[in-house]
């Protein structure tokens, strides 16, 4: 049986709480990632901490929208772990010096 709209609206604000709870137990504080002088970018621990943020959250989100049965949950809950996985990897990748993004490891 399909959940109201209005239920619907309440297990996704659900899934996104929960993908953003994820993210701010298991990742960098995105500003310290981006200002950090003395790892610099591209820091292979940040990177693995928000692949590891972002499996655990499309787990929850997969297990919600599966006992919700509503793709709603999934497309809020997906589009949050895309957002916030992003910006994450974008101030890992930016040089605290340069203010660009680097490819190299420490710059």
């Amino acid at each position: 049986m399909p959940l109201k709209p209005s239920e619907e609206i309440i297990a996704a604000t659900f899934g996104v709480a929960s993908v953003v709870g994820v993210f701010s137990k298991m990742t960098p504080n995105t500003a310290d990632v981006r200002t950090d002088a003395v790892n610099g970018s591209n820091n292979p621990s940040v990177h693995s901490s928000i692949r590891s943020a972002s499996v655990v959250s499309a787990a929850i989100v997969s297990g919600i929208a599966l006992l919700a049965k509503s793709p709603a949950v999934f497309v809020a809950g997906g589009l949050t772990i895309v957002i916030l996985a992003a910006a994450d990897m974008h101030a890992n990748a930016v040089s605290s010096a340069t203010g660009r993004p680097t490819q190299a490891v420490g710059e």
